[in-house]
Parts: structure tokens; sequence; C-alpha cells
């Protein structure tokens, strides 16, 4: 198929590049910058890729690179916090998807796949995130709210008939990135410190990008019509994700258990100086994800789609391994690495 991908220089759209390419698709990526692509096709060793300039909250500029394709990825998102970052938010996340998900449907494309987010679906509603949960009432922050935004365009397509296939992604890790995604930049920061702090309840929901990339491509076939995923993967609780962490770093952590209402009064104090512009490594909603993660059923994904999971202990280990390399981590504090 030759198929419109959005945010193709970005952690996910790179690497579901890269998988398009191996599948045999033709990728026409929709890019800000060359320049940026150009890195993107350097770091995953990709032939030169079709590409056109654009603003995603732009209708005229979207055009373009639409025509003549058989099908379109919505990746490109702004996942960011603090005050300063809701105006863009709200115009890539909700403005952009509503442009690309009805000009998509204008021009007859099969399938239109919406990579959404499993913070849309926050909290759950009977406990586990599902492909049959509704759009959170109760959006946790801006990002899950212009998320919502663009779900519910894609949500009314899908009812209307239209072949738009929703993906629900929980924390994307993995190596390979032009920059640093969220998640990365998270572990980073959690092996730096001194002491880790962790709260009594709520866990870890994460997949390995690669599997991701993986989803979108499979989910390239025409005459479906309308379909739902979840890309939940592995669920950990913090007494659990303290054993894998030590278990994949190789080094004894030193962790302090708080009680919720703490972290979520550090999540209000990052707040508050990310606004001055200050960087702080918590945030009101990463707090209150934090203690509110639930595990997820993601079964019939993995068995239409015939994909099982890399296990955690193989996405953390290559993102650690990445994250060295980068040097945005020492050595020193992945012992396993040198084993």
């Amino acid at each position: 198929m030759r198929v419109a991908i959005t945010g193709a220089t970005g952690f996910t759209g790179g690497h579901t590049l890269k998988e398009l390419v191996a599948s045999g698709h033709e990728p026409v990526a929709f890019v800000r910058s060359r320049s940026k692509l150009d890195a993107v096709i350097k770091l995953h060793k990709l032939p030169n890729i079709e590409y056109v300039e654009g603003d995603i909250t732009s209708r005229e500029s979207l055009r373009p690179l639409l025509k003549d394709c058989d099908a379109v990825i919505h990746t490109a998102a702004v996942a960011a916090t603090g005050k300063k970052a809701v105006p863009l938010i709200k115009k890539v996340n909700a403005v952009g998807s509503r442009n690309v998900l009805e000009l998509s449907t204008e021009a007859h494309l099969d399938p239109i796949i919406y990579v959404s987010s499993q913070s849309v679906l926050h909290p759950p509603p009977g406990g586990f995130y599902t492909d049959e949960c509704p759009i959170s009432p109760l959006p946790i922050d801006e990002y899950a709210r212009s998320k919502a935004e663009g779900e519910f365009v894609a949500r009314k397509l899908q009812g209307e008939g239209h072949p738009v296939v929703i993906i629900w992604p929980s924390g994307i890790i993995g190596p390979d990135d032009v920059g640093v995604s969220v998640a990365a930049k998270g572990i980073a920061r959690l092996l730096k410190a001194p002491i880790i702090p962790l709260p009594k309840t709520g866990g870890i929901l994460m997949h390995d990008v690669r599997d991701l990339a993986t989803v979108l491509s499979r989910c390239l076939v025409a005459n479906k019509g309308p379909r739902k995923y979840g890309v939940f993967g592995h669920y950990l609780d913090w007494p659990e994700t303290e054993i894998f962490l030590e278990s994949v770093t190789g080094k004894r952590l030193r962790t302090v258990t708080l009680p919720n209402s703490m972290f979520h009064t550090f999540g209000r104090f990052g707040d508050l100086i990310g606004n001055l512009g200050i960087d702080f490594p918590l945030d009101l909603a990463t707090s209150k994800f934090m203690t509110s993660l639930t595990p997820g059923i993601d079964a019939r994904t993995r068995s239409d789609l015939e994909i099982e999971w890399k296990p955690l202990s193989e996405s953390f280990t290559d993102t650690l391994r990445w994250l060295v390399q980068e040097g945005q981590i020492p050595k020193r504090l992945v012992p396993k690495l040198g084993n």
C-alpha cells in the first residue's frame, strides 16, 4: 500500500517507517522539517522516503499528502506538560487529528489508522483497560483531553461505517529515537536519583515501540471496516517494578514508599515551577497516573494481528543500552550491560 504517515519523524513514526519499508509498503512522510526526516532515515538505515512538508493544523497542506495514497497512519501528537504547551497540544492533538481523520475520510482512504492513547480511557470503569472502554469523562490532563477530542471524531466516523482503526498505546519504550521520548527521560531520571520514591498504589504499564510499529503495519488491510485495538503491554505494580529494575540494571536500588497524597503534592509543585520554566521530574498528571495505573487486556489484539509482545526485560535492556550510548545515563548505573 501507499501509506501517508503523520508524525513520521517522531519516536513511533520513525519505527513505523522502518516497519512499513520492511513490510513492502510505500510510505509518504508528512514532516515539518526535511532535516529531521534525514536524521530518521540515517538512524533507521532507510532508503530515500517520499515526503510532504506541511503543518498538520492546515487542511490545505495535508491535501497533497493524502492525494494518491491508499491508507493513512496518524501518529503525530504533542506530549508535553505545563501551561505554555497547552495551545500547541490543542492545535496538534485535537485540531490536527480532526483534519487528518476528516480529510482521509473524504479521500476514501482505507484503512484510516488513528493512534490514540490509553490515557483517553483512564480510569477504566471495570478496573482494566480494554477495547470496550468508553472515553473518560474526566481526562487526567490537557494531553489526555486533546487526544480524547481526536478520538471523539474517530469514534463518530466509525459509527458512520468509515474504516477508521483506533489504536490505544500505553507507555512506549525502546531504543533508537532522534530525540528522547518521555518514557526514556523518565527512566533516566529514575536511575539517576540517589533514592527512588515510589507510591503505595499503581504501577507501570508499558510496551515496546517496535511492537507498536508492527501493530500499525499489520492493520494495513483494506475492506475490514472500523476496528479498535489496545496495545497495553505489560503491567507491574511498584514492588514488582523495583525487583524488575534491579534485575535489568544489575544495580541495587534505594527506594522509599511514600503516601499517594505526598506524590500528588510533589506533582503540584512540579507543575508550579514548570510554569516558571524550571525542570522538575514530576508533574501532577504523572503523579496521578503513577498512583492509579491498572493492567490492560489486549488478547484480541495479539490474536487478530498474530503478535506477542516483546518481553519487558528485552525492551528495557535495549532502551538502557541506547540511553547509555546517547550519554543520557552513565554506564555505571547499569552494571549488567557490562556482563
